[in-house]
């Protein structure tokens, strides 16, 4: 039976899968693909459509994330110190999110502006390390909600 609850976890576990899956498929497929076949100029040009395309996504996965999440709680009636582990680490997954795509991907579209400089490459180095702590992390909070609903912490 479809109740409010599950539909929304569902909705939160999708909006948990396309900001996951858009991290880790623009760090890990994407970026080593444009290295690899465009040229400098073009490459500039790729990258900042993707940053602006893949940012808009993951940010509204993000504020999905945050509105199902309140709700989840609401549910829970009670926080648990794993939920507060949790809860810590999804603060500090949305602070990088908003460094990531806020700070970072708006310095690497200024400067990418003029074509191909030398302190793209550095930000965009940045960009990708920052992406590949905000997964590792997601997949931490994913664990601890895994342990959660196995603790009978979700019902």
């Amino acid at each position: 039976m479809l109740t409010g609850r599950i539909a929304v976890l569902f909705i939160h576990v999708t909006a948990v899968i396309v900001a996951l899956g858009g991290a880790l498929f623009s760090t890990f497929a994407l970026t080593p693909i444009l290295a690899e076949e465009l040229e400098p100029a073009a490459r500039v040009r790729v990258a900042r459509r993707v940053i602006r395309r893949l940012g808009a996504i993951v940010l509204a996965a993000l504020g999905v994330l945050l509105v199902t999440g309140i709700v989840n709680v609401i549910y829970l009636g009670a926080i648990t110190p794993a939920l507060i582990v949790k809860l810590a680490l999804v603060a500090v997954v949305f602070a990088l999110a908003l460094y990531q795509y806020g700070n970072l991907g708006a310095e690497i579209w200024r400067l990418s502006a003029g074509g191909p400089s030398p302190e793209l490459a550095g930000l965009q180095a940045r960009f990708r390390r920052v992406g590949i702590t905000v997964g590792t992390l997601v997949l931490a909070i994913v664990y601890i909600s895994l342990g959660l609903t196995r603790a009978g912490a979700i019902r």
